[in-house]
């Protein structure tokens, strides 16, 4: 199965490896079995969207990941959602994994705390850390 832009292909094999190529730039392939995850979100006013591919090494000591963010013209959308839809069916692979880190709130380390390894911040770092969690709050997704 593959599809072909005039800047970028994307083929799974017979043998379920899907091999990303940026013509003239880059080359990345990986068992599909590896995705995590695969989400097409719109991008802009223009229509195109951006397809996002999670890729995780869970049996490793250290657990990896690995995303890949394509972008997607506008009129190949309907093509790489199809496209998505066939691994998602195929392979199994989930829209987006819950990761058990995004239900846990975040806490600041109390300054006094064994966890607090540096001196206490400035008042400019103090307002940036405000406008942060402000932003943090206001996100929707």
């Amino acid at each position: 199965m593959k599809l072909d832009w005039p800047d970028f292909e994307l083929e799974c094999t017979a043998d379920g490896r899907l091999i990303f190529d940026w013509h003239g730039f880059c080359r990345i392939g990986f068992n599909v079995r590896r995705c995590a995850s695969i989400r097409l979100v719109p991008q802009g006013p223009d229509g195109a969207h951006q397809w996002i591919f999670q890729l995780r090494a869970q049996e490793r000591p250290t657990p990896g990941l690995l995303v890949i963010r394509v972008d997607v013209p506008q009129d190949r959308v309907n093509e790489a959602d199809e496209y998505t839809e066939v691994l998602r069916r195929h392979y199994g692979v989930p829209e987006r994994q819950d990761d058990a880190g995004e239900d846990t709130p975040l806490e600041r380390t109390p300054v006094d705390s064994q966890q607090w390894i540096v001196a206490p911040a400035g008042a400019a770092s103090e307002e940036l850390f405000q406008d942060v969690m402000a932003r943090v709050a206001d996100d929707p997704g």
